[in-house]
């Protein structure tokens, strides 16, 4: 464990590169900047109240088992893995990877006071790098079914750009491989899927012209916003990430 929590914490996530900014001293303006993408093959676990669509509560908890539960960690190196909103990130030790006739696989399951344990197994294929695990949660004794959520509409394309900002390291720039989520802002509906952000980018069809969202990210155990209006087709948007910070 403490090798691999090295190498992660050590290299917050990736690979870091000196970005040197025209100046007159060799060491101004020095940028770190920092690439979250080491764990390739990972899985969102989102966890809903299968009712509303809401983020599962607060208290609820996440349970890993199986023999490859001890090669599973968080998005950020964390051994630990917990809720935000609902979300997780986890996925395998860089030092190992599924093969063509060997997948993966780890039991995730889902605990919450009120409502009906639910467990998945989730399987880690060599031919796809990152997937989602919707899980709804339904009370005890419901009888209601769980709520069905149409896909989101489709628009044109745009291409956004994240770049994580450390709120007490001006030095440092986070280069973020994250699972996005979106909705209106001001809406009461629940965040959606929007995709995966490959090193900072995404491209996307399911964001309306003249449109403001809130984007959001989970990384570290913590949930992370920024809104953006949307009235042209590039965007550069700054998050903070504290989370991806310490080291």
């Amino acid at each position: 464990m403490l090798w691999i929590m090295f190498t992660i914490k050590k290299l917050q996530m990736g690979l870091i590169m000196l970005t040197l900014a025209a100046c007159t001293k060799p060491t101004e303006n020095i940028k770190i900047v920092v690439d979250t993408d080491v764990i390739k093959y990972t899985a969102l676990i989102n966890v809903t109240d299968g009712e509303n669509g809401n983020p599962a509560p607060a208290n609820a908890t996440i349970t890993l088992s199986g023999a490859a539960a001890q090669d599973i960690y968080e998005l950020s190196g964390n051994k630990e893995i917990k809720l935000s909103s609902g979300i997780v990130t986890i996925g395998l030790r860089p030092t190992i990877a599924p093969t063509a006739d060997q997948p993966i696989n780890v039991n995730v399951e889902i605990n919450a006071p009120g409502y009906n344990k639910e467990a998945r197994q989730v399987i880690f294929k060599a031919e796809n790098k990152q997937q989602v695990v919707n899980i709804q949660l339904t009370k005890i004794g419901s009888t209601t079914p769980p709520i069905v959520t149409p896909p989101p509409p489709v628009y044109n394309n745009v291409a956004l750009t994240f770049t994580g900002r450390c709120p007490n390291r001006t030095d440092l720039e986070i280069r973020p491989s994250v699972y996005v989520y979106f909705k209106k802002s001001g809406s009461n509906a629940a965040f959606q899927y929007l995709g995966y952000m490959d090193k900072g980018k995404i491209s996307t069809n399911l964001l309306e012209q003249n449109g403001t969202y809130e984007f959001q990210i989970v990384y570290g155990a913590e949930t992370y916003r920024v809104t953006q209006k949307i009235d042209q087709t590039n965007y550069n948007l700054t998050i903070d990430m504290p989370a991806a910070c310490n080291f």
